[in-house]
């Protein structure tokens, strides 16, 4: 796993050594999250310099030691705040919150500094209207109900579908574990297909990365991130 570059808080110029080496190496192996809280802490400019305007992202990172959780960004033009979509189980049942301003989600890997991101870019020139079908997606994910089971229908499943609806393709990052559940894209069970068996989960925290954080009175109390 990659180590962090940038100095806690602080951001090296625009056309420093620093921002260069991150910048090369951030698709291949990933970025420290103390590196992503950093650049995010800062001009919207200096996180653009590094992932481009309009550009749509996965970002994984680990959990339950085999799987794998992911997410998936926008990063808007200069200006706007990144946006996230985010799945997790609640009750047995496969939620999605809706596209959430990055400082805002409590499922925003910003709010833990001690795990590593991987990032890729999953599409460019990524417009406003494009991510508004993506989010209408989401929506209907979420109101569907589907079961959650945490091998087959999961955060991986809602980001390889959502990625197909960018017409793209669900990118397996090097490195980490298994994207379990990445080959169930839920357009089947959207459309009242069969479904795998409900594996259920309880709590009241949402877990990123190596980090928890309570799940607001918007979201559904019983929740755990854990792909």
């Amino acid at each position: 796993m990659t180590g962090c570059i940038l100095d806690p808080g602080e951001l090296p110029p625009l056309d420093s050594d620093e921002l260069r080496t991150l910048r090369a190496r951030v698709f291949a192996d990933g970025i420290c999250a103390s590196d992503f809280v950093t650049l995010l802490e800062h001009e919207d400019h200096a996180f653009q310099l590094v992932f481009g305007e309009n550009t749509l992202l996965k970002i994984e990172f680990d959990v339950a030691m085999i799987g794998e959780h992911s997410h998936m960004v926008r990063i808007p033009g200069r200006g706007e705040e990144p946006e996230i979509i985010t799945a997790y189980p609640g009750n047995g049942y496969l939620r999605v919150a809706r596209p959430t301003p990055w400082h805002e989600s409590p499922h925003s890997p910003m709010r833990g500094q001690t795990s590593h991101q991987r990032v890729a870019i999953i599409a460019t020139e990524f417009s406003e209207d494009d991510w508004r079908r993506v989010a209408i997606v989401a929506e209907a994910i979420n109101e569907a109900n589907l079961n959650y089971n945490f091998l087959f229908q999961n955060s991986n499943s809602v980001v390889a579908t959502l990625a197909e609806v960018a017409k793209t393709a669900f990118t397996d990052l090097p490195g980490g574990g298994l994207n379990l559940g990445a080959g169930n894209t839920l357009f089947d069970e959207l459309l009242g297909g069969r479904q795998v068996p409900k594996f259920l989960v309880r709590g009241g925290t949402s877990h990123s990365g190596d980090t928890t954080s309570p799940v607001p009175d918007s979201l559904p109390k019983d929740v755990d991130t854990d792909a």
